[in-house]
């Protein structure tokens, strides 16, 4: 469940990271092609404008593509428990309250550097360049 944020700036991330497919963890299976198109547009550039849709991939491409997504679910996931960790900083000054905060931002950070990571991989792929 979510609670939302009463700072103000965290309900705007929410809002604009719902513009790339964020949304609270419902515990269905995801939707990979949906997902995909959300996100593909992230890879189309000048000398690749054409991305594939998720079921026109190879197999190495989707599964590239579902590390990338999957990476994304696991920054939301962590997104929603920073979120919910912050809101309880708001109920008064507490030392552990404030570490617990710290360790579930820095983890929310290290989420966001990895997605990023298989952005890249994602886009090396989709080239055909194969590390």
């Amino acid at each position: 469940m979510i609670v939302p944020s009463p700072d103000k700036l965290v309900e705007a991330n929410a809002s604009v990271l719902a513009k790339f497919g964020y949304e609270p963890f419902g515990g269905a299976e995801e939707d990979w092609s949906g997902m995909w198109a959300l996100l593909k547009g992230d890879f189309a550039s000048a000398e690749f404008p054409d991305v594939p849709d998720y079921a026109d991939l190879t197999l190495s491409q989707q599964e590239a593509a579902k590390i990338y997504m999957r990476r994304r679910l696991i920054a939301d996931r962590f997104f929603e428990e920073c979120r919910m960790i912050q809101a309880d900083l708001y109920k008064g000054i507490d030392t552990e309250q404030v570490e617990r905060y710290t360790l579930a931002r820095d983890a929310y950070e290290d989420s966001v550097n990895h997605f990023g990571e298989a952005r890249e991989k994602v886009a090396s792929v989709l080239r055909g360049i194969y590390w």
